[in-house]
């Protein structure tokens, strides 16, 4: 395993976007909702709430267009929100944006429900497998076209509990 970021410079990073998502709410709500696109952003979005200076209700989705090391391009959605989103400001909270395809799926499904704003928080972005364009308004690291493990990121639902970020070569 090649360590690609470390706990550290993890925590950095998510210490600089927390206060990046407070400064862009706090002229306009105190509140937001952040939702966690499980299982892979479970880390990233504990994290990342302790570092916004806002009042932070939490919501959590479970979606994903991933098996083993690729995407199906066919989303599966095991479980949805459980409470209204209308006229709140809403955050999507995702480990990375990759193909677009599940990101994609959820904005437009949450847009439905007529949120004050609709941001996405991404810990990564990599732009070699983009299908559909989504916007990411919070982005941690642009990451090369590598599979990545560790701090929530699987294979196969192995390696999620590492604290680092890694790759295996091919």
């Amino acid at each position: 395993m090649h360590v690609l970021y470390t706990r550290e410079q993890l925590q950095k990073r998510i210490k600089e976007m927390g206060k990046e998502i407070t400064d862009f709410y706090k002229p306009m709500t105190d509140e937001i909702v952040a939702v966690c696109v499980l299982k892979g952003a479970v880390h990233f979005f504990s994290d990342l709430v302790l570092e916004i200076g806002l009042n932070v209700s939490y919501s959590f989705v479970q979606v994903s267009s991933y098996a083993g090391q690729g995407s199906t391009q066919r989303v599966r959605v095991k479980s949805w929100l459980d409470e209204s989103i209308t006229e709140k400001h809403i955050l999507v909270v995702e480990d990375i944006v990759d193909t677009g395809i599940t990101l994609n799926y959820i904005l437009k499904y949450f847009s439905k429900y007529d949120p004050t704003t609709l941001k996405v928080a991404a810990l990564f972005e990599k732009r070699a497998h983009r299908k559909i364009e989504t916007p990411v308004d919070f982005s941690g690291f642009n990451v090369e076209d590598k599979f990545i493990l560790g701090y929530g990121f699987d294979y196969d639902q192995k390696y999620r509990n590492m604290p680092y970020v890694g790759y295996i070569d091919a």
